[in-house]
């Protein structure tokens, strides 16, 4: 779906696997919750970093591309993300629709039902859900990434199937504090985000969230294939 192409190309209690590696799962996760259980809004500059490995094994190349943006989140599951570069294009979401503004194009996407993108809504559960991760996901350590020195990642496998996400990966360095994420999908495509200068409960109205048509742009219904 086109969504996804965007994010790859701009994108309780708890409980864990059982094994020599849980405790490590459990250490990650108490630490998210500890620090993010009552956050109400987040903000932070991205890098992000997607690569389509399917599409570099046909063309016998290996490709990334890299784009640079902003991110915007608040409860419950309002997102926006404002890439710069290498081209402006926003995806902003209020929860119940998702639209993704190209301008170069002159185009906008507009998802209304935001379980239409699958691949989007593990995300939002994430940060909707920081302080009870295993609601919703199953949990286990991330190997050492060595383009994240320092760092600690958790692996979230979504419980729910049906998704375009296999896998969910957060990162935090060792105060706890979120460095960033990954998603792998289930056709082998993964979009890294790097984050930095995180702020913590930024003052975010539901407008900011709410999207208005630019004059003289098409609008495009997306939905189930």
């Amino acid at each position: 779906m086109r969504v996804f192409v965007f994010l790859l190309s701009l994108w309780g209690g708890l409980a864990w696997a059982a094994g020599p590696a849980a405790p490590a799962a459990d250490r990650i996760a108490s630490g998210l919750a500890a620090r993010y259980g009552g956050l109400a809004a987040l903000s932070a500059a991205y890098r992000r970093v997607a690569a389509t490995p399917a599409t570099d094994k046909v063309f016998k190349s290996q490709s990334q591309q890299v784009a640079t943006g902003v991110l915007y989140w608040s409860r419950p599951d309002r997102l926006l993300l404002d890439q710069v570069s290498p081209q402006p294009e926003v995806m902003v979401t209020d929860g119940a629709t998702v639209w993704w503004h190209v301008p170069s194009e002159k185009l906008v996407y507009r998802y209304r039902d935001i379980d239409v993108t699958g691949e989007l809504k593990p995300l939002l559960v994430f940060l909707s859900g920081l302080e009870a991760l295993t609601r919703d996901f199953d949990l286990s350590p991330a190997p050492a990434d060595p383009a994240r020195p320092g760092q600690s990642g958790l692996n979230l496998t979504p419980k729910e199937g049906g998704r375009s996400v296999e896998r969910l990966t957060v990162w935090c360095d060792e105060t706890f504090t979120l460095t960033g994420f990954g998603l792998k999908a289930l056709t082998g495509e993964t979009t890294e985000f790097f984050l930095n200068g995180l702020a913590e409960n930024p003052p975010l109205s539901a407008d900011f969230f709410t999207f208005k048509v630019p004059r003289g742009v098409e609008v495009i219904e997306e939905g189930p294939e």
